[in-house]
């Protein structure tokens, strides 16, 4: 988005900064091992849509998604965080079994309904790292998850709330835990599974 549209658009907690995309021919061979999740095929308000552009978005994503990165797509992140009952039936017969929101909900619990998972907190969260040491020091037995919410280009803010240095030192306080499995969100919710059943 050029800057000029996107200052004279409402204050927004972050600074506008350029940032690239990863070429399409790139981006397999970037993200191999990752988990890939759906975001719609052009970032659409879902509940806002028609009932057969709502389709659209999802199936055609999770179609194109999968034909290039050979694996199955069951995750899903909603745009603007927007969902609705007619939004998670899309979503389940697409063959999404979870769908991020972007609530906050510190709980670390596994959702109720895993197509309107809360996240724990986004990275800028000035609460982020108290929310780790909280997360560190439970004791349970039930299975807890930690899910954080971050775009990539985020980082590239150089802000104090928002840059590279606070991501690893993220990443270091996580890594240096060992009762703390780090997974994808599709193995967590596998491994969550296997455990309940």
């Amino acid at each position: 988005m050029p800057a000029d549209q996107y200052e004279s658009k409402n204050k927004h907690v972050l600074p506008y900064v350029p940032h690239f995309r990863i070429p399409e021919e790139e981006v397999v061979q970037v993200y191999e091992g990752f988990e890939i999740a759906s975001h719609t095929l052009t970032h659409q308000n879902l509940p806002k849509c028609s009932v057969i552009e709502r389709q659209r978005q999802v199936y055609q994503d999770v179609r194109n998604l999968k034909e290039k990165f050979h694996q199955d797509i069951v995750g899903f992140a909603y745009p603007y965080g927007a969902s609705s009952k007619e939004c998670e039936t899309v979503l389940k017969n697409a063959g999404i079994k979870y769908a991020r929101t972007v609530k906050a909900d510190p709980s670390f619990q596994f959702p109720e309904n895993p197509l309107r998972m809360p996240m724990t907190c986004w990275h800028i969260s000035k609460k982020v790292f108290s929310l780790l040491e909280e997360f560190y020091e439970k004791k349970t037995e039930e299975d807890l998850l930690f899910v954080m919410f971050a775009h990539g280009y985020e980082f590239d803010f150089g802000t104090k709330e928002s840059n590279w240095e606070k991501f690893e030192k993220i990443c270091q306080s996580v890594s240096g835990n060992h009762d703390i499995i780090c997974v994808s969100t599709k193995d967590a919710f596998r491994m969550h599974e296997g455990r309940s059943s």
